[in-house]
C-alpha cells in the first residue's frame, strides 16, 4: 500500500499546520493539502514546525475540495458526527478497510475544520467515513486527529512505500474522483437531453453520492461505452 495524502478542509489555526507537519514527518508522508484556511507564512506555524520546516513548506494549497481530491480513489473522511446519513467506522477497523483497498489504490485521509469538522456535502465526497473513539470530549486537536489515525495505520505496516505500487496481476487500477465526476456530469446532462422522468435536484445529489464510491478503472470504462451507445442510439431516432 502506497502512503496516502492527507488533506484538510480550511484549517483554521496556524499553529496546528507547524504540529502537523511534525506529525506527518513521524510516519514519513510527503503529500498534504490544505484546501483554502489559514496562512503559514509570518505565524505560529513556522514556529510550532520548526523542527519540520521542509514538510512545513511542502504544503500545497487548492481553492476547491475537488482539486485536492482529483488524484484520490479512496476518500476516507475522520468525522466524529453521527447522524442518519453518517455511519463512520471506529478508527479500529479502518486496517482492515485499507487493506482492502489493495496495492493500485490512491488513498485520501480527509480531515476537517477545527471548529466544526466536514459538512455534509464534503462527506458525500467521501468513499468512507470514519471516527476516532473517546471518552469525554467528542473531538481531538487536529494535529492529533491526523497523528493518531496515521499511527493506527502504521502499526499495521499499511503506510508502505512514498511511489505508487504496481497492481497486482489481474487487478485494474483504481478510478480517480475526477474521471467518476466526469461519468456522473456526463450522466446528467444525457438525461437532461433525452428528458428523462426524473427531478434534477433528486439526480445530481444521487450521482454525486454515487461518484463518491471507488470503482475499478475497467468497471468505469464499461459504464463509458454503455453511454456512449446510448448517445448514438438517441442520435439514430427519427428527427421531426
Amino acid at each position: 500500500m502506497i502512503r496516502p495524502r492527507v488533506v484538510l478542509v480550511e484549517p483554521q489555526i496556524p499553529a496546528n499546520l507547524g504540529f502537523l507537519a511534525r506529525a506527518l514527518d513521524n510516519f514519513g508522508i510527503e503529500d498534504w493539502w490544505a484546501v483554502r484556511g489559514c496562512r503559514i507564512e509570518g505565524t505560529e506555524a513556522e514556529r510550532t514546525g520548526a523542527p519540520s520546516r521542509e514538510r512545513l513548506l511542502d504544503m500545497q494549497r487548492a481553492e476547491t475540495l475537488d482539486q485536492a481530491l482529483a488524484e484520490g480513489t479512496h476518500i476516507v473522511g475522520l468525522t466524529a458526527r453521527q447522524g442518519y446519513h453518517r455511519r463512520p467506522l471506529p478508527l479500529p477497523e479502518l486496517p482492515a478497510l485499507w487493506r482492502e483497498f489493495g496495492p493500485a489504490a490512491r488513498p485520501v485521509l480527509l480531515f476537517g475544520r477545527e471548529d466544526r469538522g466536514l459538512e455534509e456535502e464534503e462527506c458525500a465526497r467521501c468513499t468512507h467515513l470514519v471516527t476516532i473513539p473517546t471518552h469525554g470530549l467528542a473531538s481531538l486537536n487536529l494535529s492529533h486527529a491526523v497523528a493518531v489515525t496515521l499511527y493506527a495505520l502504521s502499526a499495521e505496516g499499511l503506510l508502505g512505500e512514498a511511489s505508487v505500487a504496481e497492481p497486482e496481476r489481474g487487478h485494474e487500477p483504481w478510478a480517480p474522483l475526477e474521471d467518476r465526476q466526469r461519468l456522473a456530469a456526463d450522466l446528467l446532462a444525457f438525461a437532461d437531453e433525452v428528458g428523462a422522468p426524473v427531478d434534477p435536484r433528486d439526480l445530481e445529489p444521487a450521482l454525486r453520492r454515487i461518484s463518491a464510491q471507488a470503482i475499478e478503472t475497467r468497471d468505469l470504462r464499461l459504464l463509458w461505452r454503455i453511454l456512449r451507445h446510448m448517445r448514438w442510439l438517441e442520435e439514430q431516432k427519427p428527427r421531426d
